[in-house]
């Protein structure tokens, strides 16, 4: 599977804004590993970035079987006029 492959799935899932890094990393017994970086809008409420990012998993595993994890990162905006944003936009993880 392409990076190119998974960036286009990604960005088909609806909430999905962008798609920065997209690494490919094989493991020893020659399986595959997804991580990438997930954007979304600075109003998305965090409880919809986790479905999104639900979402975004089972499509890339529905397009390729043999992803042993798919791990994403996500990156929320902050609206550019706020100069105090809260914390969670900043310390949320996503892992499967």
């Amino acid at each position: 599977m392409l990076a190119t492959t998974i960036r286009d799935v990604l960005l088909t899932t609806p909430g999905v804004q962008s798609v920065g890094t997209v690494d490919l990393l094989s493991t020893v017994n020659g399986a595959t590993v997804v991580a990438a970086r997930v954007g979304f809008g600075p109003a998305t409420p965090v409880s919809d970035v986790v479905m999104i990012m639900s979402a975004a998993r089972t499509n890339l595993r529905a397009t390729a079987p043999e992803l042993v994890d798919v791990v994403l990162e996500p990156e929320v905006a902050a609206p550019r006029g706020d100069a105090n944003p809260p914390t969670d936009i900043f310390v949320i993880r996503g892992a499967d």
